[in-house]
């Protein structure tokens, strides 16, 4: 087994996600806010941004295993993932302060800036997510080590998520300067705070694993490790799965702010921020006792018993205002059992996804920690996509954002001092006269709940029928590689 990694190493890591994960928090849950409830772009516009997100995502997708190339293929004095962490903060920074400024344009011009500026969005941010997250199974091979970085790297990362998603949409709601004026300071605040983080990394993670990886290693073609990361079937059957759940999960986060806003219509009001406090007491408690639960539970269980977590949420969620009140009770519980379970299958797939670059080292004779953790982002971009699609669909049909969030939107830039109660009033009296309550509320539940459910179950069949990794396979694998190098050392 591989030595213990530092507590310097380990927690400049770990807590240098922070940053990252607010970054992408408000990146991916309020740039369609932005547009819709900060500039007030036409449906027509909504499709024009769901079809480009689309096809960027599927982009971006392919594009990530080029970069794991470059960076398992890269050397330098401060080793082959700190450059790309670096360069990849500061320039993807950039683009994601451009990507929440209105620009004034509209039509065909609006289109054209948003595209260019989300690619230069996409590409910088991959440069970063690969190699931060390569830096992972860097460190050690030890599993219950590995464990450990992991479910801390995922607990801070989901801190960092969580404060955004908390309190970005009550400070853009309530803000007395307007929507655009706040997603304009937010925007500014969290991408210093991004770059900070990612400084921290470069600085501060010492380890003998990752400061010179590729001294010794023989560079490799993309074309190469294409074939050797497509000959890894554990790995394409656990991003299989992976991409299942990120799919599912994506859809309740893209569609839960509306959900909140237009659905419930609570918009702008104090139950979102204790709504949000709960769900980040509930992933956080499950991401940061992964470890002791897992010296408990095998995966497989760990996996089922969060996946009933997970279908006892959504239940519960698609209840609230038919069978059950319209109380923060209510919709607390159900958040709660939802990101319980979400954060132990989130910890676990990421720890079996880093499994597999054993095994494939194993099986094939080459490690391609980048390539592998380039093949992760594949997964999640991909159910991303279909994400983008479903997200723009529900907002354009029965006229929801034609009836209701343009007209709301002039309302707000017209009173932006306006109380939540107000806003919620005139949410209700647009709702009278367009007629299209109940199909909104239809088409938001059914998005962001019962096909999520749908999905998040498949995965588990398909992690539980074709994964094979388990404890003893593994501790088998890492055996038989010592044995290895011992004969090679000979």
């Amino acid at each position: 087994m591989e030595e213990k990694v530092s507590k310097r190493t380990k927690y400049a890591y770990c807590y240098g996600g922070i940053g990252r994960d607010m970054a992408y928090t408000l990146v991916s849950m309020f740039l369609m806010s932005f547009f819709t409830d900060a500039i007030g772009v036409s449906d027509w516009e909504i499709g024009g941004i769901t079809l480009i997100l689309t096809l960027m995502n599927i982009w971006d997708a392919v594009n990530d295993p080029l970069m794991g190339v470059i960076v398992d293929n890269t050397r330098t004095r401060w080793g082959k993932f700190k450059p790309w962490v670096l360069i990849g903060a500061i320039t993807s920074g950039i683009c994601i302060f451009l990507l929440f400024q209105d620009f004034g344009l509209s039509g065909v011009p609006f289109l054209v800036v948003f595209t260019t500026i989300y690619f230069l969005f996409e590409a910088t941010f991959t440069t970063n997510d690969i190699a931060y997250w390569s830096m992972y199974p860097a460190f050690t091979s030890d599993p219950k080590e590995r464990e450990s970085i992991g479910s801390l790297a995922r607990f801070t990362a989901s801190l960092g998520g969580f404060i955004v998603a908390g309190l970005a949409a009550r400070i853009y709601t309530d803000y007395d300067g307007g929507p655009k004026e706040a997603f304009f300071l937010m925007a500014l605040v969290i991408v210093l705070v991004y770059i900070l983080c990612q400084v921290m990394v470069v600085v501060l993670v010492k380890n003998k694993h990752i400061d010179n990886p590729a001294q010794n290693e023989k560079k490799m073609s993309l074309k190469g490790i294409f074939e050797k990361v497509f000959k890894n079937d554990q790995l394409l059957i656990i991003l299989l799965g992976f991409f299942l759940f990120e799919a599912g999960f994506g859809l309740t986060i893209g569609l839960g702010l509306y959900y909140f806003n237009y659905d419930l219509i609570l918009y702008g009001g104090g139950e979102y921020i204790v709504f949000f406090a709960v769900l980040a007491v509930g992933q956080l408690a499950s991401i940061g006792t992964y470890s002791l639960i897992a010296k408990k539970l095998s995966r497989r269980q760990i996996y089922f018993y969060s996946m009933l977590l997970i279908t006892i949420g959504y239940l519960l969620f698609f209840s609230i205002g038919y069978l059950l009140p319209v109380n923060i009770l209510f919709i607390a519980i159900a958040g709660f059992f939802l990101f319980f379970g979400q954060g132990y299958i989130q910890v676990m797939l990421y720890v079996c996804i880093a499994d597999t670059i054993e095994y494939g080292e194993w099986k094939l004779g080459t490690r391609n920690e980048s390539a592998v953790y380039a093949i992760r982002p594949f997964a999640t971009k991909l159910s991303s996509s279909l994400k983008q699609i479903i997200v723009g669909v529900i907002l354009i049909v029965a006229s929801f954002n034609t009836s209701i969030i343009n007209p709301l939107t002039v309302f707000k830039e017209a009173n932006p001092a306006s109380t939540p109660l107000e806003t919620q009033d005139m949410i209700r009296t647009l709702y009278e006269q367009a007629g299209n309550e109940a199909i909104v509320r239809i088409n938001l539940r059914m998005g962001m709940m019962i096909v999520p459910m749908i999905l998040i179950i498949i995965s588990y069949i398909v992690y539980r029928k074709l994964y094979r990794i388990d404890d003893v396979f593994y501790n088998q694998i890492i055996n038989d590689l010592s044995s290895r190098k011992s004969l090679n050392n000979d």
